[in-house]
């Protein structure tokens, strides 16, 4: 199973600021209709991680590390099975 940890951006009303919302690195937007970046969030799917914080980078950093620490699903399919084609054929 792959988990995912999508980030996602918010006001301070707690909406969600969409991407097209551009900020500087300190979150002030650069956007006409946008009150600004109060809070980047990450929720992982497998139900025992999340993280909010102020800090985007921060944030993304965090989410990175924790799907790190998911164990790799084992390969299968094709990529595998032209992986050992091309083992046996040296």
């Amino acid at each position: 199973m792959t988990f995912r940890a999508p980030l996602s951006n918010h006001h301070a009303d707690g909406t969600n600021c969409p991407a097209d919302h551009k900020h500087t690195s300190s979150g002030k937007p650069l956007h006409p209709d946008c009150p600004g970046r109060t809070y980047s969030q990450a929720v992982c799917s497998c139900g025992d991680w999340q993280m909010t914080n102020p800090g985007k980078g921060y944030v993304n950093e965090s989410r990175r590390r924790h799907l790190a620490s998911h164990p790799k699903p084992e390969a299968t399919g094709p990529k595998v099975l032209r992986d050992l084609l091309r083992l046996d054929a040296h």
